[in-house]
């Protein structure tokens, strides 16, 4: 059975067998809820801002995004190199299925940036040898005198299995394990996954540290946090016998924040800086700390604190309350103004609201997804120059 949902949504009831329901509470992770009705047989799927597929015995559950297919690859493309990164780079249709299409593009992302040969570096390696290479562990040939002929050594190894490849290849491997994967696009992963022979498979859960970005390995940059974002959103639980469920899923709320924290850094630089979510401290005494989603700077001086989030919703009293944090944020760090970019919301907020005896502006800016790119991309030059007004506190009261 498949269920098709669009995301923030909810299904019509659903008949699914316990066992279904345990697999599908157990993959999604909370992903999706799964509410109870009257029928004990019958379930409601409620959705998120997670979108993309979850399989599991029995039932298929695709859930939509609300942006078209080719803004959801320019979003995926923020920071990557090179020109023309849209969905005909891809070699996916705007209307094609979204997991086969980020499938497609997390591929070719790792590809684009191993194709001139894997990263190497150098890596502490400790084994036994038939010779002394590197340090000799006398220590440990102390408590095993009698394995001379093989003495344990620590040395430093000069190889392509280090943290970055084995992040890339994690990846391309979870890609792979998605049952209904076009034939095309699985040639290509396991083309691709034969260029990391030499690399250690590891868990998903080993490289939930990001790594840092160094010279060497900058280049590496954006096919990692793709590569990241994809394990972040691909979950493999193993049922009994042969079955086993699986999800492709792609968390909208981390994918816009990170879209526009760049976008809107690459427009002000150099005459403003942009910090993406910096850690700071509420009270003197730097017990409570905080992290917005953006800080924007003018060399040393903060001018302007923003949280970016992809869906307001709201409660059963009114509008969202993102406002509050954001005015803590504004207060902490002695700002006069703080701004809220969303790309929908259940109830649209007031576009600006001046905060009662403090005078804090919160400034609220939609940016939407559902209208064509080129329309998209004047929608960042407006709040970029947006930005630039309220820094210099330049901005008329907005009606």
């Amino acid at each position: 059975m498949d269920v098709d949902l669009a995301e923030h949504s909810e299904s019509l009831p659903v008949r699914l067998p316990r066992e279904a329901r345990k697999s599908l509470m157990s993959v999604s992770q909370g992903r999706v809820d799964i509410r109870a009705t009257a029928d004990p047989d019958r379930v409601v799927l409620v959705t998120g801002s997670w979108v993309g597929a979850i399989s599991v015995p029995g039932l298929t559950v695709r859930i939509r995004p609300s942006a078209p297919m080719e803004n959801l690859f320019t979003m995926f493309s923020a920071g990557i190199p090179g020109e023309g990164w849209g969905s005909d780079q891809v070699g996916w249709s705007s209307d094609g299925d979204l997991v086969d299409g980020v499938a497609a593009f997390v591929l070719r992302s790792i590809d684009e940036a191993t194709r001139r040969g894997l990263l190497h570096g150098y890596v502490t390696v400790e084994e036994d040898l038939n010779l002394i290479r590197g340090r000799l562990l006398v220590e440990k040939l102390a408590t095993r005198p009698w394995q001379i002929a093989e003495p344990p050594c620590r040395y430093d190894d000069f190889t392509a299995n280090i943290p970055e490849n084995k992040l890339l290849r994690c990846a391309v491997r979870q890609v792979l394990t998605w049952p209904t994967l076009p034939p095309v696009v699985r040639r290509d992963g396991l083309r691709l996954l034969s260029r990391f022979d030499g690399v250690d498979d590891t868990d998903a859960r080993a490289h939930r540290d990001k790594i840092p970005i160094t010279r060497l390995n900058e280049h590496y940059g954006s096919a990692m946090d793709l590569a990241r974002m994809a394990l972040d959103g691909v979950a493999i639980r193993h049922m009994e016998g042969d079955q086993s469920a699986h999800t492709f899923l792609v968390d909208m709320d981390d994918l816009f924040r990170r879209w526009v924290t760049e976008e809107l850094s690459q427009r002000l630089w150099p005459e403003i800086a942009v910090d993406e979510q910096p850690e700071h401290s509420l009270d003197v005494h730097d017990q409570l700390q905080f992290t917005p989603d953006m800080l924007l700077r003018r060399g040393p001086q903060a001018v302007l604190v923003g949280d970016v989030v992809y869906h307001l919703g709201s409660t059963s009293s009114g509008p969202s309350t993102d406002y509050f944090p954001l005015l803590t944020y504004a207060s902490a760090l002695g700002l006069g103004a703080g701004m809220l970019v969303y790309a929908q919301a259940d109830e649209p907020p007031a576009p600006e609201m001046v905060v009662r005896s403090i005078g804090t502006r919160l400034i609220s800016v939609p940016l939407r997804l559902s209208v064509p790119p080129a329309r998209l991309a004047g929608s960042l030059d407006t709040l970029a120059e947006l930005v630039r007004a309220v820094s210099v506190g330049a901005l008329a009261p907005l009606r």
